[in-house]
């Protein structure tokens, strides 16, 4: 058996934690969190969605996904409307000062994107694209499988 400082999760665990911390730091200079910039990168492709369906795709609770969007929308970020045919659903949307400062915060970290690859190849990335989805796709099973049991 290897030891544990060996294993694949220590490896994607570090590397999470220090890409996160680098995101974390870009998305600072216009004043939002990684968080608010994962929510506002969703708003921008999906404008309307719901909140929960937000919270999905973002992998965070509903509950924190409400919080996120109250100080989002305390900036002017987003706007909460009830949706046309269910007035009970609200549709999220970006406003013009949230999608100005997505587009920001999408350029620093378009920026970062370019120094992690800094003098990695197009094929090593690919390959590495590859090989985390398939390691995500390993997870989600052994996830399901566990929950059936």
């Amino acid at each position: 058996m290897q030891h544990y400082s060996e294993r694949l999760l220590v490896h994607v665990k570090r590397a999470e934690q220090v890409t996160q911390a680098a995101k974390e730091a870009a998305v600072r200079e216009v004043g939002i969190t990684a968080a608010q910039q994962a929510a506002l990168a969703v708003l921008s492709d999906n404008p309307g969605i719901n909140a929960a369906e937000l919270a999905r795709r973002c992998s965070v609770t509903p509950q924190t996904m409400n919080s996120l969007l109250s100080r989002l929308e305390a900036r002017g970020f987003v706007d909460r409307r009830p949706h046309p045919p269910h007035s009970t659903v609200l549709e999220i949307k970006l406003t013009n000062s949230g999608r100005a400062v997505f587009e920001e915060a999408d350029a620093l970290v378009a920026k970062l994107d370019e120094r992690l690859s800094s003098g990695v190849s197009e094929d090593d990335l690919a390959v590495l694209r590859e090989v985390l989805g398939r390691i995500t796709e390993n997870a989600a099973r052994a996830m399901a499988r566990a929950g059936s049991s």
